[in-house]
């Protein structure tokens, strides 16, 4: 009879590491961590490089049109109060302005977000328009048909 002792024993080879071990262990590697290190360091080079040439002019240039709307909609309440003193709308700038109590400081407003040259302020007894363009590098026209709720 054979004894259990005597009988040699198979040799089991270790089996090959798994994907996330390897993975785990390639990231403890000086040079992986140096390339991960690059890659965020140019993505966010490149999202405040994106920021500057890019959203900064969009959104300076959306604020001017709105700023310009803005003022547009401060002619059109001034002018359905002047309708409302005058039972006709104001047909220029100048007439429009005096009527209101910060005139002069609403035309620099508007100087400094529309092109006051081409503000156009025309007005009969019963409806009116305001038109400019807008200081951007699209010379934006705006336009505002009044009054809006008798349409």
């Amino acid at each position: 009879m054979r004894s259990i002792m005597n009988v040699p024993m198979e040799e089991t080879t270790p089996s090959e590491p798994s994907f996330f071990a390897k993975l785990k262990a390639s990231f403890t590697q000086p040079m992986t961590l140096a390339c991960i290190a690059g890659a965020l360091a140019l993505g966010a080079g490149g999202a405040a490089l994106g920021r500057h040439f890019y959203l900064k002019p969009i959104r300076a240039t959306a604020d001017l049109r709105y700023q310009s709307h803005l003022g547009l909609m401060r002619l059109y309440d001034l002018q359905m109060e002047y309708h409302g003193a005058n039972e006709t709308f104001a047909n220029d700038l100048d007439t429009l302005l005096a009527s209101a109590s910060d005139g002069p400081k609403l035309r620099e407003q508007l100087a400094a977000t529309m092109d006051i040259n081409t503000l156009a302020v025309i007005g009969d007894a019963n409806r009116f328009r305001l038109e400019a363009n807008v200081l951007d590098e699209r010379r934006t026209s705006v336009k505002i048909r009044g009054p809006l709720g008798e349409r």
